[in-house]
């Protein structure tokens, strides 16, 4: 361990740059200009100086910064602005407070935390601690320190503090280790300069020394569980700059552990005790100046201190840092380009450094004898100019690479074989080796057999690329790939980078090898039987390559890039085919299931026409759940499941015989009949009879038995209701049903059919504040209608408050017994009341397609936007001012945005097909979704 640290030296983690000396000059000569207290000078004539003087100078920080000031320079002087101003308020403290003649009790201020190792951005907290002498302490002394602090706080600064004797400051230390890490960054500001020395130098014996094995283990199992709350991943499509991974927080955390293991204060001592290259010294610093420039900015445009760089802000910061490119996007994408590499860089060397200083703990916590009985005995295993240790590949030799570059493919592939990782300093070769990737290397057949033989290996496939990735390699192996590194999406549903996300995909195919989640067996079954997994591997790694240009539909671009490296890797000609055809169709399975009415029989037909056959069924299955999942956590949901799956079973079924496949469904829905024959007593004979004559064959696809006889129950209720001349017969029959575990309930409405009955059901929600999740509209032969809605409220829970229920289904009565009742004035107060979880930051792009192609005898309207409160109701109501029929719909809401696919016809039952009549449907369309924007 190393000595205290001297009066003059910075903290482990101070900003080890110039103090900007000429600059300090100039605004302490201000200081002493404006701010000198004198006796004349009241209390409020002094604050009026400060803040002032702080609106200055911080306005002249803000101008620096603008005009390119580093991320560190701009910190650093704000601490040294905040230093002059604290100092002359401790001074005019004690000259207002201390009695004349009286000698002044030890008290120092010191500061802390951040403001501690010099690192302020606009709108951070300031940390201080003041520190006073032992003994009964002055009646003056609280004072003084209220002083100051109630001058800090009416100057505008967010104070954290706290008054403590050494004593009580270095037992706190060893209690908390957040404060003890804090303190950690203590630094002398104002005050008894000898009673900061003390502590500093007591800090080291008491609270470093006797517990840097204990702080270390902490450092590690904090870092660990903060990678894990802020997404785990570098690549986050909205990073927390301070606490995610490669964020600030773990270049700090590096400083700390290599100051507690090895007395390490900065990165250049590091370099100086050889355990990272000068190069990682320069990336690493570079890096943690962009990240605090990043903040700086982030706090200037916010207004208020923020870490979270939204979808949002992104283009917002990359304008006013003045990257150059011309679109907002563009311009972006630069940006978070520029902000993945440099978190990656401190994450990777943070990594480096820990994972060394770990190995250094076992092995120092070894018994000697037996590490020297390990040293005589243990044989490493040795291969291809390599040996294993501990679990671990490393090098033999530095050349090992450029006497034969196909060890750079064939040592991912030991490690897969093996279950090893690689070395840090095996990883630090690579990344230094990768140029040796060249076309050459790319076409190579040794390099391709050994990549297809590690794509082969169901289950293994995943963490490899990913060590491919990290290092470099599989960028530089498929460049097609390698052009999504950093790439941000701006697209709704992504949590990650494009080539995160890619790698979880593969992750999420992989688990499902061994998986014991009873919803994934079926899953597990497919993938088990799967008799050439690479090609569905590959297609996943290409599958949204596409993304990197943007000017063209990515699903298509994939397609072109997955036919170029197929040549590459000279595929077979039915390999070709089946990886061109996934990366096309990636989303097929997921938009026909979630889009279009899959209880038609043609919508099945023509999905068949397009899959093929059987294997690129299965395949395709396997992607599509994988993509979901990958995608984020939330977007795989029990209801998309649920209808992938009826996708899949009618596909299969249709893909072994066309014919029987319709006979099949005639044979299970009379097997329906059956099933709901036997629960319901013989009096709901003729129920049963007509609900089969009357209903569409796509209910019959969609509910099962126990719902039909539900339903069935709900219609004897509506039926006696007519037959009651003291009840109202205009009045619906509403069931709710509960469905807390999935976050939403389900509410059954039965009634019959009249004008504009979908619009008001709708708006009656609306007006009660429950936003629809998805709807599925059934109307009989007979005019009677089942409409069946999934609801949640504002808080995206179950709707099952009975005075909630109650004044839904009075406002439902209220509209349909009387055909005039007017909602606007109900709507116009609801929407004030704006929810603000359902309205997403990303400026959602509205689209709307109009396409007669898609169903024989409707045309289906696709409608993609914002959601917001009483969407659904105004664009019901304008389908009905043009007297356009609904037959069928998909309503579907996620995340604040709306996905609605309509099945409509004009008012004589055909298709919408002149031109102008689509102009004007699209036109109205547009209007109702505008209409609430202002």
């Amino acid at each position: 361990m190393q000595p205290p640290l001297a009066e003059n030296e910075p903290s482990p983690t101070a900003i080890n740059t110039p103090r900007g000396t000429r600059y300090l000059t100039q605004v302490l000569a201000r200081a002493e200009n404006d701010l000198v207290a004198k006796g004349k000078n009241s209390r409020e004539e002094l604050l009026s100086l400060y803040k002032r003087f702080l609106k200055i100078e911080g306005h002249r920080l803000r101008l620096r910064h603008h005009a390119g000031g580093g991320g560190r320079e701009i910190c650093r002087l704000r601490v040294d602005l905040l230093d002059v101003v604290l100092r002359h308020i401790y001074e005019y403290a004690i000259d207002a407070e201390k009695p004349e003649g009286v000698r002044m009790f030890p008290l120092s201020i010191v500061a802390v935390g951040g403001y501690g190792r010099g690192e302020l951005n606009p709108f951070s907290d300031v940390d201080i601690m003041f520190l006073r002498g032992k003994g009964k302490e002055p009646t003056y002394l609280n004072a003084v320190i209220e002083q100051v602090l109630y001058l800090l706080w009416d100057v505008g600064f967010r104070v954290g503090h706290a008054t403590r004797t050494i004593q009580e400051a270095l037992t706190h230390a060893n209690s908390d280790m957040i404060s003890k890490t804090s303190m950690l960054e203590a630094r002398y500001v104002a005050g008894d300069r000898d009673l900061c020395k003390k502590f500093k130098a007591d800090f080291i014996t008491t609270c470093v020394v006797p517990f840097r094995e204990q702080f270390l283990q902490w450092r590690f199992e904090n870092q660990k569980d903060r990678h894990a709350k802020f997404g785990g991943s570098v690549f986050m499509q909205e990073p927390n700059i301070k606490n995610g991974c490669g964020g600030l927080r773990d270049y700090h955390n590096l400083l700390w552990v290599s100051y507690f293991k090895d007395g390490i204060r900065s990165t250049a001592e590091l370099v100086a005790r050889k355990i990272i290259p000068e190069s990682d010294r320069r990336e690493l610093d570079r890096a943690y100046d962009f990240l605090l420039r990043v903040r700086t900015e982030l706090h200037y445009f916010a207004d208020r201190a923020l870490d979270s760089l939204t979808l949002h802000l992104q283009g917002q910061i990359a304008k006013k840092l003045r990257y150059p490119q011309k679109t907002l996007i563009e311009r972006s994408e630069a940006f978070m380009r520029d902000y993945y590499q440099h978190t990656r860089a401190i994450y990777r060397t943070s990594e480096f450094v820990l994972d060394k200083f770990l190995g250094l703990e076992a092995a120092q916590k070894a018994p000697k004898l037996l590490t020297l009985f390990q040293k005589k005995q243990a044989r490493p295993e040795r291969f291809d100019g390599f040996y294993v240790k501990d679990g671990k590949i490393f090098f033999e030799d530095r050349s090992v690479f450029n006497e034969d570059p196909f060890r750079l493919m064939r040592v991912f592939q030991a490690a897969q074989q093996r279950q090893l990782d690689l070395s840090v300093e095996l990883q630090q070769l690579i990344r230094r080796r990768v140029r040796l990737v060249d076309r050459t290397f790319q076409y190579a057949r040794a390099a391709r057999g050994t990549f297809f033989a590690i794509l082969s290996r169901k289950g293994q496939v995943g963490r490899i690329l990913r060590l491919m990735h990290e290092n470099d390699f599989l960028g530089r192996y498929i460049p097609e790939f390698g052009a999504l590194t950093c790439l941000v999406q701006h697209e709704f549903f992504h949590r990650y980078t494009a080539d995160e996300h890619t790698l979880v995909c593969i992750e999420k195919l992989d688990q499902l090898i061994d998986t014991n989640e009873e919803k994934f067996r079926n899953y597990q079954a497919l993938f088990q039987q799967l008799e050439d997994p690479f090609v569905l591997y590959l297609a996943l790694l290409l599958h949204d390559t596409g993304k990197a240009n943007p000017k063209r539909n990515h699903a298509e671009t994939g397609a072109v890039n997955g036919a170029r490296v197929a040549k590459r890797l000279q595929l077979s000609p039915d390999r070709r085919k089946q990886l061109v055809f996934l990366i096309d169709n990636h989303m097929l399975l997921s938009e026909v299931a979630q889009r279009r009415n899959i209880e038609e029989e043609a919508t099945i037909a023509t999905f068949a026409s397009m899959v093929k056959n059987q294997e690129n069924l299965d395949a395709l299955m396997l992607l599509t759940l994988a993509d979901g999942q990958g995608t984020s956590d939330q977007s795989w949901s029990d209801w998309k499941e649920t209808l992938v799956w009826r996708v899949y079973h009618s596909t299969k079924s249709y893909l072994a015989d066309g014919h029987t496949f319709f006979e099949q469904r005639k044979t299970e829905r009379e097997e329906l009949r059956v099933a709901v024959t036997r629960k319901l007593a013989r009096d709901y004979r003729e129920e049963i009879a007509a609900l089969f004559q009357f209903m569409p064959e796509r209910y019959f696809q969609a509910c099962d038995a126990p719902e039909i006889v539900g339903h069935l129950r709900l219609f004897r209720n509506l039926f006696e209701k007519l037959d009651d001349a003291a009840e109202d017969p205009s009045e619906p029959v509403v069931k709710w049903i509960a469905r807390p575990e999935q976050g939403h309930s389900e509410v059954w409405i039965c009634t019959w059919d009249r004008h504009d009955l979908l619009s008001r059901i709708a708006a009656s929600f609306a007006v009660a504040q429950v936003n629809i999740l998805s709807a599925d509209i059934f109307t009989r032969q007979d005019n009677l209608v089942l409409d069946i809605f999934r609801v949640c409220d504002t808080q995206f829970g179950a709707v099952t408050h009975p005075n909630d229920i109650a004044r839904i289904q009075k406002t439902l009565n209220q509209c349909l017994q009387d055909s005039s009742y007017d909602f606007k004035p109900l709507l116009a107060k609801a929407k004030k009341i704006r929810l603000r979880n359902l309205v997403t930051e990303v400026e959602f792009p509205t689209r709307i397609v109009v396409s007669n192609d898609t169903s024989p005898a409707c045309t289906v309207v696709e409608i993609r936007c914002p959601d917001r409160l009483a969407l659904l109701h105004d664009l019901l109501a304008a389908f009905s001012k043009l007297d356009i029929t609904i037959v069928t719909s998909r309503i579907s809401t996620e995340k604040g945005a709306a996905f609605d696919s309509f099945y409509v016809t004009d008012e004589e039952g055909a298709k919408i097909e002149s031109d102008t009549a689509i102009a004007r449907l699209t036109k109205a369309l547009s209007k109702a979704i505008l209409e609430d924007a202002a």
